[in-house]
């Protein structure tokens, strides 16, 4: 009787445990830092739901507080103690560096799927954490095998992805569903069909690759006219900087090389630097060249002017970057001589090609300033024009009185076609009157203006009226405001107490391009052959020419849209 009683209550007992699992609702202790929403998230309800289950609630509760949340196991089958001793679940041990995405990936899951079996996901993921691994819902397996894939990285942005792979926004998120939550680190992407990859630069070198060898140590020279002579009394040194922009130039640029050279020793790299001042004259260049021994310097950074540069590197064996562009360039070369500015005629190079290949039967309207100096330009632009396939009309029109003529560009504006506008001019006031002709027809014609640079001549153009015109032009640098730009104004301000000038930006993006590359491969001319890069402003891609010099020839495409937002079209 004994017996049987006892067995009555372990029935009992068991019924109760079996009934109490198949709750609808259980009870859940809200942990440090969580909120209703990132429960209700892990329960697959709305915010508002859990609310209405929780009608007392805040929507931060306290820690410690007890909340009522959906039973995860209502309606399951409850697995008996034998059962629970097979292996009804796969186990994963994490490794380093691996994420909540690429470990779903990996198993064919969802985060989701991945997270409500794992509730010690809550506190993030951890080296060594052993997690279940449910088995998916989804029907089929992520196919990447026909793909190009890419998996996202700290400071990846759309805007690097689609410039990197050739590709729009709007494809990735098509290929990729999950993008519309955004990029999260780990994430493993479709790019493009295999079938059309076409990932490579025009050098055929493809995109560089940082690989630093930490155990290389470099020696590095930066010559600049610091022109630190001329301070020798107070009143000259206030003379002096008042009236010295080169100055200022020098600073600007000293203190963005001095922030390229520190961002890459945290990355564990060992450089030597040694300052030489040029003091913008060429008998103290020859005098630092005649008493210092360069022949074990692994690259020379500067002069800041290309003349300079130019000389240097006639006189020394080591490499010779010159950091800025000049005019002069294009007719002088070096064997050892790296141009990190591309020349002006590739801009319009780039920018003509373009058009070729985008014109669709366009009217063409040519707008120049009528002086000697661009009559060779405007020529071979209308030239450049005529060989274009089904080539309609093409118009110049030149000032009259100093100023382009409002009516005479009306006539000539086609509206039943779209108008190419293009100017060639990088005068302030034929640029201002051109700009303000159009704006009179922005609402009746479909407009796109077009310039060849996008000078000190735009300065006072409102940007807002460039983006209703879909203004197009060629740049060599450009600011885009992604992950990587913030993180550089953020510590530069943080450490000079100021935003960077586009000469501090341009000090930077020279020379961590440079020593990159001088630590990434077995030497820098390997280096400088290793592909296409892009740094706060601007993009590199080098190319040497027979007997001359490693020629930057990569150069921006710049949209406006009618959103008023400034985009990479190429």
């Amino acid at each position: 009787m004994k017996k049987l009683k006892l067995i009555t209550f372990l029935f009992l007992l068991f019924s109760i445990v079996t009934i109490a699992q198949q709750k609808k609702y259980v009870s859940y202790t809200v942990k440090k830092g969580e909120t209703i929403k990132s429960i209700a998230k892990r329960y697959d309800l709305s915010t508002r739901d859990l609310l209405r289950l929780n009608p007392d609630e805040s929507r931060r509760p306290k820690p410690g507080t007890v909340i009522v949340v959906p039973n995860l196991n209502y309606g399951k089958t409850i697995i008996t103690e034998a059962e629970s001793s097979k292996e009804v679940e796969k186990f994963y041990t994490v490794k380093p560096k691996e994420t909540v995405f690429g470990i779903s990936k990996k198993f064919g899951i969802t985060i989701e799927e991945l997270k409500a079996a794992n509730f010690g996901l809550i506190g993030g993921l951890k080296i060594g954490m052993r997690l279940r691994i449910p088995e998916s819902k989804k029907s089929e397996p992520l196919d990447l095998s026909n793909y190009v894939i890419h998996t996202v990285v700290k400071d990846d942005t759309f805007f690097k992805l689609t410039r990197l792979y050739e590709v729009t926004e709007a494809q990735l998120k098509q290929l990729n569903p999950e993008l519309k939550d955004g990029l999260k680190l780990g994430m493993v992407l479709k790019i493009k069909p295999l079938s059309v990859e076409n990932i490579k630069g025009e050098n055929d070198a493809g995109y560089f690759v940082e690989n630093i060898d930490i155990s290389k140590k470099l020696n590095v020279a930066v010559m600049l006219p610091y022109q630190i002579n001329k301070y020798t009394d107070s009143t000259r040194i206030q003379n002096f900087k008042k009236n010295n922009s080169l100055l200022t130039i020098v600073s600007d640029v000293h203190l963005g090389v001095q922030m390229a050279i520190d961002s890459l020793k945290h990355k564990g790299l060992t450089i030597q630097v040694n300052y030489y001042d040029t003091e913008n004259s060429n008998y103290k260049l020859q005098y630092l060249v005649n008493k210092n021994d360069f022949s074990n310097v692994d690259v020379i950074l500067g002069p800041l002017f290309f003349e300079k540069a130019h000389w240097l590197a006639k006189h020394v064996n080591a490499p010779v970057v010159a950091p800025v562009f000049s005019k002069n360039q294009i007719s002088l070369s070096a064997g050892n001589l790296i141009k990190s500015a591309p020349n002006t005629e590739l801009l319009d190079e780039k920018l003509m090609d373009y058009l070729k290949d985008q014109y669709k039967g366009e009217d063409i309207i040519i707008i120049n300033d009528g002086k000697a100096e661009t009559q060779t330009k405007l020529w071979r632009t209308v030239n450049k024009f005529k060989t274009f396939d089904s080539i309609q009309n093409i118009t110049v029109i030149k000032p009259e009185k100093g100023y382009i003529d409002s009516e005479k560009v009306g006539e000539k504006l086609n509206e039943k076609s779209i108008n190419w506008v293009v100017l060639i001019s990088d005068d302030t006031v034929i640029t201002s009157s051109a700009i303000n002709s159009l704006k009179t027809y922005i609402e009746t014609f479909n407009i796109k203006f077009i310039a060849f640079n996008k000078g000190d001549n735009f300065d006072s153009i409102d940007n807002n009226l460039l983006g209703r015109l879909n203004f197009l032009f060629p740049s060599m640098e450009y600011l885009d405001m992604d992950a990587t730009a913030k993180n550089f104004y953020k510590s530069y301000k943080s450490k000079y107490f100021a935003y960077p000038s586009k000469y501090a930006t341009r000090g930077f993006d020279v020379t961590y391009d440079i020593l990159i590359r001088l630590a990434s491969e077995g030497s820098l001319e390997e280096g400088l052959k290793a592909g296409k890069s892009q740094r706060v402003s601007s993009v590199f891609n080098y190319d040497k020419k027979l007997f001359g010099s490693f020629e930057n020839h990569a150069v921006y495409l710049i949209q406006y849209t009618k959103e008023l937002l400034p985009i990479i079209i190429k």
